[in-house]
């Protein structure tokens, strides 16, 4: 037998999350790595290549849905590379969530999906060059 959450506990959790995110004095960003995703809140083992800032409050939720709202329109890729996954992260560097990234046709093997850039044969997630714009979509949970 398993468990199934009713949908007020979910929008509770989901409350939870934005309230925690945004408990910072800052806003929370997400930010992509090229590096391999280590264990939960572990040393990424390089810099990220972009930093998405989000606004604050960093999310709205309605009908049991979390959505992100980034506090700009794009951010730039600093490093040209291959994102294998995100962190998004409180201002004070607390984690929130780590995530593996893919691209589009590989969007339900991942967490959150990279639309744009070229996927080389083999990969999942596309190859960012630095200068360009990485600009959040949909990005909901629920």
């Amino acid at each position: 037998m398993t468990w199934t959450l009713g949908t007020d506990h979910i929008a509770a959790q989901l409350a939870a999350t934005i309230a925690f995110a945004d408990g910072a004095s800052g806003p929370s960003r997400i930010r992509l790595y090229t590096t391999d995703q280590p264990a939960a809140g572990g040393d990424p083992g390089a810099p990220h290549i972009v930093d998405i800032v989000l606004a604050k409050p960093c999310a709205t939720l309605a009908d049991g849905v979390m959505t992100l709202h980034p506090a700009s329109g794009g951010a730039m890729v600093l490093t040209s590379g291959r994102p294998k996954w995100a962190r998004w992260e409180r201002s004070d560097a607390k984690l929130v969530a780590d995530g593996k990234t893919v691209d589009a046709e590989h969007e339900l093997d991942g967490d959150l999906t990279i639309v744009g850039g070229t996927t080389a044969p083999g990969d999942d997630s596309p190859t960012l060059q630095a200068g360009g714009l990485v600009l959040l979509g949909a990005l909901t949970f629920g």
